[in-house]
């Protein structure tokens, strides 16, 4: 269960990859209920119709979207007769607990957070807190739940991210650098997409730099470029619905961001030999990135460390990782293993559940 989506995030891929890869290997059946509308419908179409129950249009107002809710969403989902509903948003889990208490069958909430919990405020963490279990996914997620009393580590089901690994490696250029930056185009904020700039700039030597994804700050983005000098060096190909397709060849993934719920496009990366340069943002690049091995962490927000890290790849002074290495250390996320993890889990609840804790 979740609420507004744009249909185009990570997010997004997670979960219609969980319903599909769930419901073909298991003999159960999960099905996905989105409470606020999704901009982009794609995603969920991929699933199937059966496998989804999209209750508004995200074009509606919100007081429509409300009322449908309010009214819609119980029907549904007594239909349903869920034995356990998973929260993908704070105020998903809220609409779980009260619905919850109408249903015949009083199934357990867990929750399923994909992005960090600092950005959740005081009442909504007490939501979360109120959740039968916590799934995490990242280690510095399942830290951030214990940190602010949420949960007992033994709620917590680490359960990383599904990854489907069945991918090419992407070819690496002999001479000059290619770096890309896949995913929403914000200036500040949560991407920090002006930092790469800034560090590009400050790059020496033969580069270019490819980024993929749109956003409402794409025309300042554009402009800073240029204003930077690097304009020429910088190609915009806007949002693709699969990125990594576009390109002939990469050097390095490049992720700025001041948080993630997990930092996907990294594993993306790395499932077709490309290793990555992150900022060491809460949460998820840690989790995934390992020094040398498959790329790097940076200070957030440090653009001088960014572009020396850029600077001595282009220089020849950083060796990149052996691709076949850098694919190898993300093969713990490979969905087929996701999916086991996560059907342990739900069995384990339900055996909770039926023994009442």
């Amino acid at each position: 269960m979740l609420g507004e989506v744009t249909g185009r995030g990570g997010m997004e891929t997670v979960i219609s990859d969980t319903v599909i890869g769930y419901n073909a290997s298991v003999n159960n059946c999960m099905k996905v209920f989105v409470l606020g509308g999704s901009r982009d419908e794609t995603w969920l179409e991929r699933m199937g119709g059966r496998n989804y129950h999209l209750l508004c249009s995200a074009k509606e107002s919100k007081v429509r979207r409300y009322l449908k809710c309010m009214v819609e969403a119980p029907s549904g989902i007594k239909a349903f007769e869920p034995d356990i509903i998973l929260g993908a948003d704070e105020k998903a889990v809220l609409y779980a607990k009260i619905i919850s208490k109408f249903l015949n069958k009083k199934p357990e909430v867990g929750t399923w957070i994909h992005f960090s919990l600092t950005s959740i405020s005081p009442f909504y963490k007490k939501v979360l807190k109120s959740a039968d279990f916590h799934l995490a996914i990242s280690e510095g997620l399942k830290k951030e739940y214990i940190e602010n009393g949420l949960a007992d580590e033994s709620r917590i089901h680490l359960v990383y991210n599904p990854l489907n690994m069945d991918h090419s490696l992407m070819n690496r250029p002999l001479h000059q650098a290619h770096f890309i930056y896949v995913g929403r185009l914000i200036y500040d904020g949560q991407k920090r997409v002006s930092d790469l700039l800034r560090a590009v700039s400050q790059v020496v030597g033969d580069w270019k730099l490819t980024i993929i994804g749109d956003g409402e700050d794409k025309n300042r983005l554009v402009q800073f470029a240029a204003d930077l000098g690097v304009g020429p060096k910088v190609s915009w190909l806007g949002w693709q619905d699969r990125p990594f397709e576009c390109i002939k060849d990469a050097s390095l993934l490049v992720l700025t961001s001041e948080y993630e719920g997990f930092g996907m496009v990294l594993v993306e990366a790395m499932a077709r030999g490309i290793p990555c340069v992150s900022s060491n943002c809460p949460v998820g690049p840690s989790d995934i990135i390992k020094e040398n091995e498959n790329g790097w962490l940076y200070p957030i927000g440090d653009n001088k460390a960014l572009a020396g890290l850029l600077n001595r790849i282009v220089a020849g002074k950083l060796e990149l990782p052996d691709p076949s290495e850098v694919r190898q250390s993300v093969e713990k996320y490979d969905i087929g293993q996701f999916i086991e993890r996560m059907n342990r889990v739900l069995e384990d609840e339900q055996k909770l559940q039926r023994t009442g804790r």
